[in-house]
């Protein structure tokens, strides 16, 4: 039963297919290799059944298995033909790889997840920066900052700052960082030199 899924999911990408990669266990490889290989000797039937039946309808008789060659199904046979030989060169090579259009639909519903995450993300507002009780800073900002976190120090206006504590508020400025002077004995194992108007370039980097 294993073989079996794994046969269906050695024809999808990794996009589709990492979610249940486990239930395939060792058979992966195995199945691609069989797909694979099902795959180029399918078309080659279909290709081989389609030229004899083009043979009457050539143009040029001499010339049939080119006319058939170009025509849409000895091109889209071809096509199938050369997916199946990558697909087993591939898993002889120890890669169980997708057919290609299967990665075409996946690039697209990659596209359409990305844009839908960016268009649910908070608009770009400069951060917000107050002082608080210790010469401390208060920072407001609609995107997180992933570096920040216990060994990171913050230049801001040529003052140096620890990390005190990370909070979660609302929007528009939903991620709170409390900022405390850095100790003098802290040693510098990563610098950030801060501005409230960075968020605008952070994806940039």
């Amino acid at each position: 039963m294993d073989f079996l899924f794994a046969l269906l999911l050695s024809f999808m990408p990794p996009f589709y297919r990492r979610t249940f990669v486990h239930k395939a266990r060792t058979h992966l490889i195995t199945a691609s290799i069989a797909s694979g290989f099902a795959e180029i000797v399918l078309v080659a039937i279909l290709y081989a059944r389609g030229f004899i039946e083009y043979i009457p309808k050539a143009s040029i008789g001499p010339a049939a298995s080119l006319e058939f060659l170009f025509s849409w199904q000895g091109l889209l046979l071809a096509f199938f033909f050369v997916d199946g030989a990558v697909r087993l060169l591939g898993a002889l090579a120890g890669q169980s790889l997708g057919t290609i259009p299967l990665y075409v639909v996946a690039w697209i519903d990659e596209w359409c997840i990305r844009r839908g995450k960016k268009k649910a993300e908070l608009p770009l507002v400069p951060d917000l920066v107050e002082p608080t009780d210790g010469d401390g800073l208060r920072i407001q900002s609609c995107r997180t900052r992933k570096n920040w976190d216990k060994w990171m120090t913050v230049m801001f206006e040529e003052k140096l700052y620890e990390i005190a504590n990370a909070e979660i508020a609302a929007p528009p400025r939903p991620y709170v960082y409390l900022l405390r002077p850095k100790p003098d004995s802290k040693v510098i194992r990563g610098l950030h030199r801060y501005h409230p108007d960075e968020v605008f370039h952070l994806e940039d980097n």
